[in-house]
């Protein structure tokens, strides 16, 4: 009896144990849901909405190059900015001796929009963008004043760019003319007649130097690092069948700078074509060893230095004076080796050799100095 009391008592100690840890586990899960909704349920201040980053540009620039300006600017989309629809291009043409300083509502009041980049030119994260002008004549000094205006969608415009303003040199040197391009193994050389007036029609050119660019697909590249000071440059970074095209601008000084660095292009040349072709066989071999024993002759040379070496042909003969074609070449293919040895001899008899060189183009060299050699035995 004692012990079945004892066991009852340790049942209803577990039982009321496991009732006390469920209401613990509901009270915090009905905590937890109360904290959850009220945070949920409260409506606090209105956020205001993230701003659209401007549209604006403040780096416009503006040079000269021949009878064109070269405006540039570098635009900057960022992934909250407005959606671009287009950038007006703006122009005044004013007197050179006008004030440097202008109202934003006086100049766009007078200037014209000359040019528009619809959004579809643009680039969509970041690029220098260019735009290019054409240079009225004038027999007056003037100055050129731009400025550009994004537009967005909603035909929304932003502010006016910094101005870019330029004085276009009138005296401005014409092209070179007359190109022409004399092709070697290891370079081009191309000449031209410098200019003898100016674009305005006076005289003498007014031209203190030169750059030559080299188009070869869709790369131009400044040949020079340097102005160039004579009527001819020679090109040595080329490749033998390829096709380049030459163009020259004249340098002309501006007014009150004599720095040919800071000089202004002139229009291009006309464009000088050229396919340089290797048609320039390797030299010579020279030098050559001759040697026979065991019923061999053997033959040594040293390598020729042309970088175009494709191998060399190897050719026989038991009479000294025969006419070359009737020579017994011994290389079916280019030998590339720089030693030969011959087996089809018979001892006793005496063999005369000479040696050729052959590019890759197949541009074969003369032959060398004739060697012999009497088989040993």
């Amino acid at each position: 009896m004692h012990t079945k009391g004892k066991e009852s008592g340790k049942i209803r100690g577990a039982v009321l144990n496991l009732a006390c840890i469920r209401i613990l586990a509901l009270f915090s899960v009905c905590s937890l849901i109360s904290t959850c909704f009220s945070g949920c349920g409260k409506i606090g201040d209105p956020l205001p909405p993230i701003p659209r980053a401007p549209l604006t540009v403040d780096e416009l620039t503006a040079m000269q190059q021949g009878s064109r300006i070269r405006l540039e600017f570098p635009l900057v989309q960022p992934p909250r900015a407005a959606r671009i629809a287009r950038v007006d291009v703006y122009r005044l043409i004013e007197s050179a001796t006008a004030p440097a300083g202008l109202p934003e509502e006086d100049f766009v009041a007078r200037a014209s929009i000359i040019g528009s980049l619809p959004a579809g030119s643009l680039p969509q994260v970041r690029a220098t963008v260019s735009f290019e002008d054409s240079i009225l004549p004038s027999k007056d000094a003037v100055r050129y004043r731009y400025a550009v205006q994004m537009v967005d969608r909603d035909g929304r415009a932003a502010t006016l760019s910094n101005y870019a303003t330029i004085e276009p040199l009138v005296d401005l040197a014409l092209p070179p003319a007359n190109l022409e391009a004399a092709v070697s193994q290891t370079e081009i050389v191309v000449r031209w007649i410098p200019p003898q007036t100016n674009s305005s029609g006076t005289s003498p050119a007014n031209v203190i130097g030169y750059n030559l660019y080299r188009r070869s697909g869709d790369t131009t590249l400044k040949l020079n690092s340097e102005p160039i000071t004579e009527a001819l440059f020679t090109d040595r970074a080329f490749e033998f069948g390829i096709l380049y095209a030459y163009v020259i601008r004249s340098l002309s000084p501006r007014p009150g700078n004599a720095n040919p660095l800071d000089a202004i292009e002139s229009d291009p040349s006309g464009e000088l074509q050229v396919t340089p072709k290797d048609t320039f066989p390797p030299a010579a071999p020279d030098s050559i060893r001759i040697a026979s024993i065991n019923g061999l002759v053997s033959l040594f040379w040293p390598s020729n230095a042309e970088p175009d070496l494709a191998g060399y042909n190897v050719y026989r003969s038991e009479v000294e004076d025969l006419s070359t074609e009737q020579w017994l070449k011994l290389t079916p293919r280019l030998h590339t080796p720089t030693t030969f040895r011959d087996d089809k001899v018979i001892v006793g008899r005496r063999y005369f050799y000479q040696i050729s060189a052959v590019d890759v183009f197949g541009n074969e060299s003369a032959r060398s100095p004739t060697v012999s050699e009497i088989v040993n035995p």
